[in-house]
């Protein structure tokens, strides 16, 4: 799995760029959902927090769309949540909302701006996992 950390570390150079241009922002973010959305085994690498290196790159470039990151938390953990319950004995499943929620805490922790986003939902991945009363 190294591939996907190493291509997520240079998608989020990219994300960076100053030129790169809102729709390509947008295709940076479809990537990062659909690496988890592929994912059938558990990460090694620290893919998820370079994952979410991505991600943050995309908010903090001044090109990116205002909404593009909301909408991203919640199409992403809509997918990732109706695929767990859908397939709740497949270990494939399992994994991709555990890696979301690891990429959601990572954010949590390197962009407090992104809190008050990634606080419910990283909350319902506690709760639906009965971690949480």
């Amino acid at each position: 799995m190294a591939f996907i950390a190493h291509s997520s570390d240079l998608l989020a150079a990219a994300a960076a760029h100053p030129k790169i241009t809102t729709a390509q922002l947008q295709q940076a973010l479809d990537v990062v959902a659909n690496v988890l959305a592929r994912q059938k085994k558990p990460f090694l690498d620290d893919e998820e927090e370079r994952l979410a290196m991505v991600v943050l790159r995309v908010s903090q470039n001044s090109n990116h769309a205002t909404d593009s990151i909301s909408r991203f938390f919640n199409e992403t953990d809509i997918i990732r949540w109706t695929d767990y319950t859908e397939h709740p004995h497949k270990n494939e499943a399992y994994y991709r909302v555990s890696s979301w929620m690891r990429l959601m805490m990572t954010l949590y922790f390197m962009a407090p701006s992104m809190q008050p986003t990634l606080l419910p939902l990283v909350t319902k991945y506690f709760q639906k996992m009965g971690y949480l009363d």
